[in-house]
């Protein structure tokens, strides 16, 4: 039997009637057409009739309709018995324009948050992205007047459309990235915003320049006392520098309440770095909770739990919990409160990543790349790269130069050396991270920091994988190192490399001296056979 859906979707095609819009248009022309019809005296098999009244109700919101009276008959057929909100999820699953759609089981778990907030306003921002679950969740707090936004004229339509029985919910046509729900506050709003965006605005309204940071600050505006803001924010707003204006700003005018990290691929293939849903409140509490999602049998559930008192967490420079939840943690604190000066790496350094490169790309050439592979034991093995043949200036972005310092940020174990320069053109692989001191920073002191304790646990925070290491370079960055004198440096780095010629003689004495006995009782065992 074939799927009412596809077959749909085979007549929208044939039609060239393929786009996200197009389709979500045409399946939106029949529901309003459908509604119309009710009360009126007009047969489903009325081909003429059918086509007038789609004209009357659909072509001003809609624009006209692509194709004759026989399509649209033959498209109201197969669309009419369609859920618009399974018809649009399957379209928004199958597009590959980056649109998020947030899974059913993660809706459901806000839905147990919210009551236990009991609100009396809700306000759900982008409410398009929450389709799965959506329904129900409205269905569920018919005593509470809900709210729902949407930046885009087709889903105005569509929620308008969805949602037109229920009494309790409006549909607002606006954009959570400029000044918004001019004089409108809610009890409780749930947003799970763009990502990275650069917002170009007349005039200085917000802290931020980009997306998600401009709905925080926005949507914190519309709380009502003791409201509360649950948000889905991307890692880097807890720790980068450039977030921390907006920290700040939160932390003097409102209270952090709860972090959570999101399980990996939460909103794949969409987005593709780590996730966390962030709870705000307008009103005081004596503890933070942060902790992880887990996904299982029933769905999202809160794990790793752990509680700070809020002076204690307003104390950390930054929200990154996964170090507040490791065992890392007092090492972490240890190294925080040591009196000497730290400089973040971005700012003595020039930190990048290596060269995507594909292995129909490896062919005998004049351009050597270091891989994960050829280091061992913090040293680098130079005998075999394998290269690449390509145009050098190509590559002359990725060149290695003496004293770069790699790290491995893919893979499941973490890896650094130190370069030093061959007699051929040498680059890092995608696999590494290039770290490039400035004066006064040299790169054995840099690498004897990431292999520290306190570097290790650092590390390990910006993980956004959880079996295989996912590091990014940018991350990397924001890693803060003590300032020493570059004497001190050069002499922490001499008496390293001394004890570390040292270790590897000792393990060479150690490795002959076992060949050699291995070699005596080989012999006797041979002498034993002999005899």
């Amino acid at each position: 039997m074939i799927d009412p859906i596809e077959n749909a979707l085979n007549e929208l095609y044939q039609r060239q009637i393929t786009t996200r819009e197009q389709l979500l248009t045409e399946i939106l022309r029949v529901k309003l057409t459908q509604r119309a019809l009710k009360g009126e005296q007009i047969s489903k098999k009325d081909k003429e009739g059918l086509f007038l009244h789609m004209k009357k109700v659909t072509e001003e919101p809609l624009g006209f309709f692509p194709a004759d009276r026989e399509d649209f008959h033959v498209l109201y057929q197969v669309l009419d018995p369609i859920d618009l909100i399974t018809f649009t999820l399957l379209i928004y699953k199958e597009d590959r324009s980056g649109m998020i759609v947030s899974p059913r089981d993660l809706t459901k778990q806000m839905m147990e948050k919210i009551k236990t907030v009991n609100p009396k306003t809700i306000l759900i921002t982008e409410a398009e992205k929450h389709l799965d679950g959506l329904k129900e969740l409205i269905q569920s707090f018919r005593q509470t007047s809900i709210t729902l936004t949407t930046q885009h004229r087709i889903m105005f339509m569509l929620l308008k459309t969805i949602f037109q029985n229920e009494k309790h919910v409006s549909v607002v046509f606006e954009s959570i990235y400029s000044q918004c729900l001019h004089d409108l506050r809610f009890d409780y709003i749930y947003a799970l915003p763009a990502f990275g965006k650069k917002i170009t605005l007349s005039q200085d309204d917000f802290i931020s320049n980009e997306s998600e940071g401009i709905a925080v600050e926005n949507l914190l505006q519309h709380l009502n006392k003791k409201g509360m803001l649950d948000i889905i924010v991307p890692s880097s707003l807890t720790f980068t520098s450039r977030r921390e204006k907006l920290r700040a700003y939160i932390q003097e005018y409102y209270t952090v309440k709860e972090i959570y990290i999101l399980p990996e691929r939460t909103f794949s293939p969409s987005i593709a770095v780590k996730t966390y849903l962030l709870s705000i409140t307008d009103s005081d509490i004596e503890t933070v909770k942060i902790g992880t999602f887990g996904t299982g049998k029933r769905g999202f559930n809160p794990e790793e739990l752990k509680r700070i008192p809020k002076e204690e967490f307003e104390q950390h420079t930054d929200w990154r919990i996964e170090l507040l939840l490791s065992e890392d943690d007092a090492t972490i604190q240890k190294f925080n409160q040591s009196p000497l000066k730290k400089i973040k790496l971005k700012e003595t350094a020039d930190v990048f990543r290596g060269k995507s490169i594909l292995k129909k790309d490896m062919a005998p050439g004049p351009i050597a790349v270091l891989n994960l592979s050829n280091i061992y034991n913090g040293t680098i093995d130079y005998t075999e790269l394998a290269t690449i043949k390509e145009d050098e200036r190509k590559v002359k972005r990725y060149e290695l130069e003496t004293g770069d310092v790699v790290l491995s940020c893919r893979g499941t174990a973490m890896k650094t050396a130190v370069f030093e320069k061959q007699d051929k053109i040498i680059i890092a692989s995608a696999n590494l991270i290039v770290i490039r001191p400035k004066d006064p920073f040299i790169g054995g002191y840099i690498k004897l920091f990431l292999e520290s304790p306190f570097g290790l646990a650092i590390i390990k925070s910006f993980q956004r994988g959880t079996k295989i290491m996912n590091i990014n370079h940018s991350d990397i960055g924001e890693i803060e190192i003590p300032y020493l004198p570059v004497e001190k440096q050069y002499e922490m780095v001499s008496l390293y490399n001394q004890e570390q010629q040292h270790y590897q003689q000792k393990i060479q004495e150690a490795e002959n001296q076992l060949q050699s006995v291995k070699q005596q009782l080989y012999s006797q065992l041979l002498r034993e056979k002999d005899g």
